[in-house]
């Protein structure tokens, strides 16, 4: 469901080339009310949890992709 992230406005950290089955990061949003804290927060509070990128120099986060993940699980993220 890149896609739907993509179709968001948040795209990917690497080429999809390089995409893992494990885990993705994405670029952080531009908007500057942009905060992780608040956005890590609110999706917590849906059952969800995401991961400050903490991989590289790029202000990203990571979205763990495995496991029992569920194709509407993902949809129901974006």
């Amino acid at each position: 469901r890149v896609a739907g992230r993509r179709a968001l406005g948040v795209n990917t950290l690497l080429d999809d080339e390089l995409h893992s089955p494990i885990i993705t990061a994405f670029y952080s949003p531009e908007d500057p009310q942009y905060r992780f804290s608040e956005f890590y927060r609110r999706l917590k509070e849906q059952g969800f949890v995401i991961y400050p990128g903490k991989v590289s120099q790029s202000d990203c986060f990571r979205i763990g992709n495995f496991g029992e993940v569920y194709a509407a699980d993902i949809t129901a993220l974006l």
